[in-house]
C-alpha cells in the first residue's frame, strides 16, 4: 500500500470513497472514514439539533461523546453562527465542553438535511491541527450529502 503524505490526497481518497456509499449509509461512512484517515484526531462525528440540545448522530471515537450537549460549546456556536469554526485551542474557547479532555483543537462545519440542524465535530490530540486544507475539504464532503 503507497504512503498518502499529505491531507490533500487523504481528503481526496477519503471523497473518492464517501461518494460511492448510499446516502442512508453517508454520515457513518464520513465519520468512520476520516477519523481512520488522521492520526491525531479523537473524535469525529455528527451532532443534530433537537429542540435546545444538540445530541449524537454517527461518530466514531477513541472515547464516548458527551450528548446531549447546549449550544454554548463550539458545536453550538458553530450552528448559531452558520460557519465554519476552526477553534486552535479548546481551552481558549469560552464555553468549551470538555468531553475528552485530550482534545487540543476542533473544528466544526454546521449544515442542513432538510430542515435538521447539523454540525461535523472533529477534534485533535494536537493544538492548530486544522487549517484551510481541512475547511476546504470538509466543506466540500458536507456539500455532497
Amino acid at each position: 500500500m503507497q504512503l498518502i503524505e499529505n491531507k490533500e490526497e487523504i481528503y481526496t481518497k477519503c471523497i473518492k470513497s464517501i461518494n460511492n456509499v448510499p446516502s442512508k449509509n453517508k454520515l457513518k461512512t464520513i465519520s468512520t472514514m476520516l477519523f481512520d484517515s488522521f492520526e491525531n484526531w479523537i473524535f469525529c462525528g455528527f451532532y443534530f439539533k433537537k429542540d435546545n440540545q444538540l445530541f449524537i448522530g454517527d461518530y466514531k471515537a477513541l472515547k464516548i461523546p458527551c450528548s446531549p450537549i447546549n449550544f454554548e460549546g463550539v458545536c453550538g456556536a458553530a450552528i448559531k453562527e452558520n460557519e465554519i469554526l476552526n477553534i486552535p485551542d479548546v481551552k481558549k474557547f469560552p464555553g468549551h465542553i470538555i468531553c475528552d479532555p485530550n482534545s487540543k483543537s476542533e473544528i466544526c462545519v454546521p449544515f442542513k438535511i432538510h430542515s435538521t440542524n447539523f454540525v461535523l465535530d472533529i477534534d485533535s490530540n494536537k493544538l492548530d491541527n486544522f487549517d484551510e486544507t481541512d475547511c476546504r475539504f470538509l466543506t466540500k464532503i458536507i456539500k455532497n450529502l
